[in-house]
């Protein structure tokens, strides 16, 4: 190579050492076109800024590990950290795991936290079924056990494992009722994956994308319903500064807001209005309304 300048050549021997490549003076030397007393000289003003480790035999490297701060390597390190912190928090079971795919990052490992506070998965082993399931679309059967201890069994073809309002969730088309239905994780058992695999349902997949991808809730069955409330004082202020997916701001004065809050089951709409009493109400449904207090009074009554 033709003698390339001050600014040429040490761009390149960084970028040599930066891609974590060993670099030889006599071969630096060779490309360059220049002596190897210059190229030690080199190295040793790299050596004072940067973690350069000498090899013996003129053979020189970053330590391992270090890579310069703004370069795509470095972004990777960066996102890679984030990841990790991310599943560390919303999913500590499978962080040998992730341990496994992902190297921990020295200098960014400590950096990100978060306190996602998600459902502990209690049925890993079932967990990872569904998870080679959906990878090889196998259909598979499965104990539901339902709220109130009953239980049934499940044949289905899963699609998906979402996380729901910090719950963990199946997401699977339920052959028998021919519907796509969300199941529980925790009351899952008994899972069995079937032989045959079945043809992934171009509908489904945009059913999911349609419903659940902007949906925080798991009670879904298909027919949404809304409901008009009232929310003053801290209800007021919260909902309005960051109002929930399913909530649509309809008028705002200096005292409340009027909210339309879209649900699939009316147990949503009850939960909601429980956590902000006594700063909202709803507005209109006499049903719901009537539920609403009759679920008040036996609390007050039990309690």
């Amino acid at each position: 190579m033709a003698t390339a300048t001050l600014a040429g050549r040490l761009a390149t021997m960084l970028h040599y050492l930066n891609r974590g490549y060993t670099v030889n003076v006599k071969e630096l030397s060779d490309e360059f076109d220049i002596g190897e007393r210059q190229i030690q000289k080199d190295i040793e003003l790299f050596s004072d800024m940067y973690d350069i480790e000498s090899l013996g035999g003129q053979n020189y490297r970053m330590t391992k590990g270090y890579k310069l701060i703004g370069t795509e390597n470095e972004d990777v390190e960066i996102a890679t950290a984030l990841m990790k912190s991310l599943q560390q928090s919303a999913l500590p079971q499978m962080s040998e795991d992730v341990d496994k795919a992902l190297a921990d990052s020295e200098k960014y490992g400590n950096i990100f936290l978060f306190n996602i506070n998600n459902e502990e998965i209690s049925q890993m082993k079932e967990f990872r079924k569904f998870l080679q399931a959906i990878r090889n679309r196998q259909s598979c059967s499965f104990t539901y056990t339902k709220k109130d201890g009953s239980s049934k069994e499940v044949h289905a073809h899963p699609y998906r494992i979402a996380n729901l309002s910090n719950y963990w969730y199946l997401l699977a088309y339920d052959v028998e009722v021919e519907k796509l239905k969300s199941y529980h994780i925790n009351s899952i058992s008994q899972v069995i994956l079937a032989g045959e695999n079945y043809i992934n349902n171009a509908a489904i997949e945009k059913e999911i994308e349609d419903t659940f991808v902007d949906f925080t809730t798991a009670w879904f069955d298909g027919e949404l319903k809304s409901v008009r409330l009232q929310a003053v004082s801290n209800a007021k202020h919260y909902l309005d500064r960051s109002p929930p997916k399913n909530i649509t701001i309809i008028s705002r004065s200096d005292i409340d807001i009027e909210i339309q809050f879209d649900y699939y089951n009316e147990i949503e709409v009850l939960n909601f209005v429980k956590k902000w009493l006594p700063d909202i109400k709803i507005i209109g449904n006499t049903e719901l309304k009537q539920k609403l207090q009759e679920s008040l009074q036996n609390y007050l009554e039990n309690n």
